[in-house]
């Protein structure tokens, strides 16, 4: 029989105002050096497959991936106008992929937006920022009541509308593995916006979890748990394990303990807070059913 756990979804709320007066956008552009770093793995690279190790490794990797594992966001349920002060919600970016067409779409965490909301980079404040959006939720696997398969999976699609704009991302830019084959798993590790890189052990599976997300309702899911850091921000971001030396995704980022949401929390701490995960099953289920034509490659790391 499973046991539920209460969890606080890990995104976090912040308070701005949209400043007046300014007609050139303040978003930086990022060097020369920064751009062809994520350039450099926006497509699957050339590899030779990986020697086996008793691993397996054979891994899902996008044929284009606008925005790195790690992409900072922020999301509104509607245009801030000039002046306007309002509450933004701050999440991280799992990966991205494209579809046949071209079009391309980034994954995070269900909780961070309903359909329709609109994404921004997370340093927007002026007016010039707001006037267009990066993307917008086509759909919350966590709000959907849909009755498919993706509903009630804490899981969001993001739409990318804005293929241009420079978004900042947490570290250097790694190329997009998602584990076709998930291995066994012991040390998992995750980076979000807010502590960044933290790793700890694998505690258990396919647990059923209360969400709270902030809204009027708390709503119930499932999903994969590890004694991992985790803090406000940090929803969406990519759990991912390491195969041959190489980070290789195998969940998204959806909650941490609702009792100890407000802690601090640090790798090796003597009793680490748990942290709730989306895992590589749940995550292709909702891929599949939003973007059944999403374009991957498959190789072996």
């Amino acid at each position: 029989m499973s046991w539920v756990v209460c969890i606080v979804a890990v995104a976090l709320f912040v308070a701005s105002v949209v400043w007046l007066g300014l007609t050139t956008s303040q978003l930086p552009t990022g060097s020369v050096e920064e751009r062809q770093a994520r350039e450099a793995v926006q497509t699957p690279l050339e590899t030779e497959a990986a020697e086996s190790d008793g691993q397996a490794n054979q891994v899902r990797v996008p044929a284009f991936a606008l925005w790195a594992p790690g992409t900072r966001i922020q999301t509104t349920d509607h245009q801030p106008q000039p002046g306007e002060s309002f509450t933004a919600q701050s999440c991280t970016v799992a990966f991205s992929f494209s579809d046949a067409s071209g079009q391309h779409y980034a994954v995070t965490a269900g909780h961070c937006g309903h359909a329709g909301d609109l994404v921004w980079p997370t340093n927007a404040s002026r007016a010039f920022d707001y006037a267009h959006e990066v993307g917008q939720f086509v759909y919350s696997g966590l709000f959907a009541h849909d009755a498919s398969a993706s509903d009630g999976i804490d899981v969001g699609i993001i739409k990318i509308t804005d293929p241009d704009r420079y978004m900042d991302v947490i570290g250097d830019p790694i190329p997009t593995g998602i584990a076709d084959e998930v291995p066994p798993v012991g040390h998992v590790c995750k980076t979000g916006a807010t502590t960044g890189y933290t790793c700890g052990e694998f505690e258990d599976t396919q647990r059923v979890q209360i969400v709270n997300a902030g809204d009027d309702e708390d709503r119930e899911t499932f999903g994969d748990i590890a004694a991992v850091c985790a803090a406000a921000g940090d929803s969406g971001g990519p759990v991912f394990t390491h195969v041959n030396g190489r980070a290789v995704i195998i969940g998204i980022v959806s909650g941490t303990e609702a009792g100890r949401s407000g802690e601090d929390c640090w790798e090796g701490m003597e009793n680490p807070k748990l942290m709730s995960y989306s895992n590589v099953e749940q995550m292709m289920t909702v891929i599949d059913q939003v973007v059944p034509d999403a374009q991957w490659e498959t190789q072996r790391w």
